[in-house]
């Protein structure tokens, strides 16, 4: 606290402290209750020997393009302090700059990279792959001396550039003292020309989200605008439902309700693929906020919401399966609130009462917790709720003056609070599953052998663990009846597929750095692909026999010598399951996601980068990466 006070970085100490802490010259920014410039300049003078040698042994490393060491430190010294850069990058020249930009155009296994002038920006020749942070908006930190000129690009697994954003001569810039950029949108230099659609009319331009989603070879309608139906009754059931619960209520009653259903044309008996994914579209936004919820003047309990989770899992599990039905329960389950018992009893969540009537804490905390989140949360519980729980731990959890057991009693109601909305963390999950012995004996081993892996393993042990326990569970499942324990050994089931897609993250980024060099490793390669498939094909966005062909295919390849002719056709029949998956996505959503948003007011923006986001967050675009680099260095041989 002291530090954070006095503005001083142990760890990175501002050079202008530093001087002034040694020479005892007065610096009265430094002082504060408690720590006087005689108790620092120890400290200081070791951090400025650190400092001090960590510059030399930079320059030794990587010498400078200009001048010597003095050019480095920007001496002469003559004032007594060192004029050290403000922002370096470790081991090279000129500033740090972080580069933002949005794009939301990329095809199936492409990113946003940037390139230009100078070594940290490629010298025009070679991109620097940027990361979605979060996607639709891209990020890096570069090495730059002085003014530089740029542009953004697209560029293939391989590093290639497949597409400039603009291909005139205009170009980005930078100013000699900026430290980050934020350009907009891809494709919009100032300056250069704006390609619009003719004045008698013509296809869309890619800058206008409205009208289409470039992904693959083909732009896909994002409709006209214009909801069908059924988006029509759900974006009218939402104006007509204020609170949460009543939003949950009027999708349970499509399921329940005869009228409601046939009103909006609901098939009850066997839903239509396209009403489930509306469906899915809407709940999305309901649990993201991008639906506001406000208390309806009625007085139900948490455990009213449960029971309507409930019932809508209920008729979930009664839907015909197909693949595209089976992914799209997948995709609602996770959004509806726990119905646990410890939910659905008469009075849930009552570890807040207790904690607001603590003697313990002063008298605006209780206050905030009683008006804000207790009342609030037992009378019309949503989503915003978790929020406020959240903006007060943020505020006291750091607060030396508030009582250690309020703050435990506070913790544990946020796992509380986190598992009724279905927001808790995979490994908090999983404790519970073991403690509970859920859902079976046999589970019971494979859950602690991914804990192993987890934590001593590597990316190939750990896709291995997630690969049994997650057949396991699916095996588990064809007989397991509706309950509470389905509902948690599912939302392990997809906790195991998120961490699954990081661990293929990983795996990708390896093969794509290999593929730069001498080329992949075709046994590496191989192992984390058929992990990929093994993942997909359990979480319903493969078919199921052409990946089990795939896998199979993999392992005989693996048993033999292994070489490009040999490898690329496996390659290509791989790929072609997640093309596959981006065109099943885009006819599921594209043509109502932007009619619903709109209804619902959620943000534009947020609407046309849905089925993108949903692409890219599955496994098999991990898998396409690594696809990529494979058919690359197959080319190469």
């Amino acid at each position: 606290r002291k530090q954070r006070e006095a503005g001083w970085d142990p760890q990175s100490p501002i050079p202008s402290h530093v001087p002034a802490c040694i020479s005892g010259a007065p610096d009265t920014s430094l002082e504060s209750p408690g720590m006087t410039l005689a108790s620092c300049r120890l400290p200081a003078a070791l951090c400025m020997a650190i400092s001090l040698l960590s510059l030399v042994h930079a320059a030794q490393a990587h010498p400078p393009h200009r001048g010597s060491a003095s050019a480095l430190l920007r001496l002469p010294l003559a004032s007594g302090r060192l004029d050290l850069p403000d922002r370096r990058l470790r081991g090279g020249g000129g500033r740090k700059v972080e580069f933002k930009v949005q794009c939301k155009e990329t095809e199936y296994g492409q990113n946003v990279a940037i390139v230009g002038g100078g070594d940290g920006l490629g010298n025009w020749k070679k991109p620097v792959t940027m990361k979605p942070d979060p996607f639709p908006t891209w990020k890096v930190t570069c090495s730059v001396d002085g003014e530089a000129e740029y542009k953004y690009c697209m560029v293939d697994g391989d590093g290639k550039i497949a597409k400039w954003e603009h291909k005139g001569k205009v170009n980005r810039k930078i100013k000699g003292d900026s430290d980050k950029t934020d350009d907009g949108s891809y494709g919009k230099i100032p300056g250069a020309p704006v390609h619009r659609p003719p004045p008698t009319g013509g296809p869309p331009t890619r800058e206008d989200p409205t009208h289409g989603v470039h992904m693959g070879e083909a732009k896909v309608s994002m409709g006209s605008g214009q909801a069908n139906k059924f988006d029509q009754a759900i974006i009218d059931g939402n104006n007509n439902a204020g609170s949460w619960r009543q939003k949950l209520e009027m999708v349970k009653d499509f399921f329940y309700d005869e009228k409601r259903a046939g009103e909006a044309g609901f098939d009850r008996d066997r839903p239509h693929t396209e009403h489930l994914a509306s469906i899915a579209i809407y709940l999305h936004f309901l649990s993201t906020n991008q639906v506001a919820c406000e208390e309806d003047g009625r007085h139900y309990r948490p455990n009213h919401h449960s029971m309507i989770a409930s019932a809508i899992d209920e008729a979930l599990n009664k839907v015909v399966k197909s693949p595209a039905t089976a992914y799209l329960c997948r995709k609602i389950r996770p959004l509806l609130p726990s119905y646990s018992s410890d939910y659905t009893a008469q009075v849930p969540l009552t570890r807040i009462r207790d904690i607001a009537h603590r003697s313990d804490i002063p008298k605006w905390l209780k206050d905030d917790i009683k008006h804000n989140l207790q009342n609030k949360l037992h009378r019309c519980a949503g989503p915003e709720d978790l929020v406020t729980a959240e903006r007060i731990w943020n505020n006291v959890k750091d607060m030396g003056d508030i009582s250690g057991p309020f703050k435990e009693q506070m913790w544990v109601f946020m796992g509380e609070l986190k598992e009724f909305f279905n927001a808790g963390a995979l490994d908090d999950k999983i404790n519970d599953a073991l403690a509970k012995q859920e859902p079976d004996g046999s589970a019971k081993g494979l859950m602690e052998n991914f804990f192993h892996e987890k934590h001593v393993g590597h990316a190939q042990s750990r896709l291995d663990a997630i690969g049994k326990l997650r057949t396991h569970f699916g095996n588990w499942f064809e007989t397991a009846d509706h309950g509470e324990v389905m509902q948690r050994t599912r939302l392990i089931d997809v906790g195991l597929e998120q961490y699954a897609f990081v661990q293929l993250a990983e795996a990708a980024a390896v093969c794509e750095e290999q593929s730069r060099g001498q080329g992949v490793d075709w046994g590496y390669l191989l192992d984390v692909a058929r992990h990929a498939l093994t993942n997909a094909m359990l979480s319903e966005t493969a078919d199921v026999a052409e990946a089990h062909s795939l896998i199979a295919e993999a392992e005989q390849i693996m048993g033999g010598d292994i070489d490009a002719q040999r490898v690329k056709p496996w390659l290509d029949r791989a790929l072609r399951i997640c093309t596959t998956f981006s065109d099943a996505m885009q006819k599921l959503f594209l043509e109502r996601v932007l009619p619903i948003g709109s209804g619902l007011g959620v943000d534009h923006h947020a609407a046309a980068v849905f089925v993108e986001a949903e692409v890219r967050s599955n496994v098999l675009f991990q898998l396409s990466r690594i696809l990529s680099a494979g058919i690359k260095t197959a080319k190469h041989q």
